[in-house]
């Protein structure tokens, strides 16, 4: 029972380090920064055809690097692809690149219920990724006449096509420095909504908290909740972080207010029961982190914390018992294998 208490806790700790793990204002490309030229590519097409850069040489290009069944990145699929073919122009050539190539079968479908006809480019190994240093999905680049980077656009919002079209206009030569400010300048009110603005930081946030650049994902929170000092998912992503960063009385300050105005939040619920444990409170914590559990807002982590909360009572048959819950679960939610089985069928 020893052996096996052990071997389930540790297994179950590996595999929740994944949602635990700790995630620096960084450009829109690490490695690659305006005016210097973007790293040649070579690369095989969803459509078994080959993708060189070579051949697009004298043409402005926009390169779409994508995420397999992200809304973000099904967003800007479509949004470049109407971009690029209302310019018209035939210096302008738009490829799309994923690293997801065991989401073909996801990208087929995609691509054909949404007619989009853009070469989607396969970057198995990651190595074009690597050589730009992206930072998020969807990344959305303009590469000049010349091979050189002009514009970066992180993410999607409601501004993105405006801001695309503007950019590919500016890398063509068809506006000017100050022109390109101008354009800029004239997006519309809802384009520019709090919510927009709020949900990219948000998802900023997350990109940066997952490379381990904590205080850059909470300046980005900071903003979001700025924008919509209401919104209780961003209070409790502020709450989260503050946990991850070991700052126990602003996590509490933070759940505090949203369970104020909604006592049977889930998600605060079960970051209560955490931040319990983490201040040694542990029969609170139990009875906390049960409700969170029945609301099942993240069960594996419930779990989790229930299992060290009876292994420290000495409970270690109620421990092991919650430890298989936590990493079957996982494990469960994690494997990505069932679907791309279902969707080749």
């Amino acid at each position: 029972m020893t052996m096996n208490r052990a071997i389930t806790r540790t297994l179950a700790v590996l595999a929740l380090t994944t949602l635990l793990a700790v995630p620096s204002r960084a450009d829109d490309l690490r490695n690659v920064k305006r005016g210097e030229p973007v790293p040649a590519y070579r690369l095989p097409a969803i459509d078994g055809a080959l993708i060189e850069s070579d051949s697009f040489k004298g043409s402005v290009v926009v390169v779409v690097c994508l995420s397999a069944e992200q809304r973000r990145s099904e967003l800007a699929a479509m949004d470049s692809l109407e971009v690029v073919g209302a310019l018209g122009s035939d210096h302008v050539r738009l490829v799309h690149v994923t690293a997801d190539v065991v989401q073909k079968a996801y990208f087929e479908k995609f691509r054909a219920d949404r007619k989009i006809t853009a070469p989607l480019a396969f970057d198995a190994d990651r190595s074009f990724y690597a050589r730009l240093g992206l930072i998020v999905f969807p990344t959305t680049i303009v590469v000049d006449k010349d091979g050189k980077l002009t514009h970066v656009i992180s993410l999607h919002t409601g501004e993105y096509k405006h801001t695309l079209d503007a950019y590919v206009k500016h890398a063509l030569g068809a506006v000017t420095d100050e022109q390109l400010k101008g354009l800029l300048a004239a997006r519309t009110a809802d384009e520019t909504s709090p919510r927009s603005v709020a949900s990219a930081h948000r998802a900023l946030a997350r990109s940066l908290r997952d490379k381990g650049q904590l205080q850059a994902a909470r300046d980005e929170l900071t903003k979001a909740r700025e924008q919509e000092p209401e919104n209780r998912e961003v209070i409790l992503d502020l709450a989260d972080l503050d946990l991850v960063m070991n700052d126990l009385d602003a996590a509490d300050s933070l759940i505090a207010k949203v369970l104020e105005t909604q006592p049977d939040h889930r998600r605060a619920k079960q970051l209560k029961g955490i931040t319990l444990y983490r201040r040694g409170q542990l029969d609170q914590a139990q009875a906390v982190l049960q409700e969170a559990l029945d609301l099942n807002p993240s069960p594996e982590l419930a779990h989790y914390y229930l299992g060290k909360i009876f292994e420290q009572k000495g409970e270690t048959a109620k421990a092991l018992e919650h430890y298989r819950e936590a990493l079957k679960r996982f494990i469960h939610d994690a494997d990505p294998a069932p679907v791309v089985q279902k969707d080749a069928k």
